[in-house]
């Protein structure tokens, strides 16, 4: 029994300084564990600001976006009112520009557009039909 009690006191004795290491390991992790939390605090807080950036983007972006869908409606209309005018408008440039283009094509020169009086290019029946043209020379 000596031996196991020999045994037991040895192993108490080295406890005490054991102790002052584990005191010792402990300051040092609770040191790791506040540089790992000041770290984190840091990266909480950039996120923080990056998402307030983020969403202060997401706000004027969806500004722009209404202020360009409001203009393109805008136009929308705008070209819907005009668009009757300008086929108004147009019809006596194209009437000027078939005359032109017969007169060119299928008087001066050889009925190109003309095929059985019918016009190949509209598909009508030709207008100069018996129209002669004076070319002055």
């Amino acid at each position: 029994m000596l031996i196991q009690e020999a045994r037991i006191h040895l192993i108490r004795k080295p406890v005490a300084p054991a102790l002052s290491d584990v005191a010792c390991e402990h300051a040092a992790l609770v040191r790791m564990l506040a540089g790992a939390q000041a770290r984190v605090s840091v990266l909480v807080s950039d996120h923080a600001q990056q998402i307030a950036a983020l969403q202060a983007q997401i706000v004027r972006l969806r500004g722009r976006a209404i202020l360009r869908d409001t203009m393109l409606a805008w136009l929308r209309e705008s070209l819907a009112r005009l668009e009757p005018e300008a086929a108004e408008d147009l019809a006596p440039h194209a009437d000027a520009a078939d005359r032109v283009i017969c007169q060119t094509g299928c008087v001066s020169h050889g009925n190109y557009w003309r095929d059985d009086d019918q016009c190949r290019r509209t598909g009508k029946s030709c207008t100069m039909d018996g129209v002669k043209v004076e070319i002055p020379r």
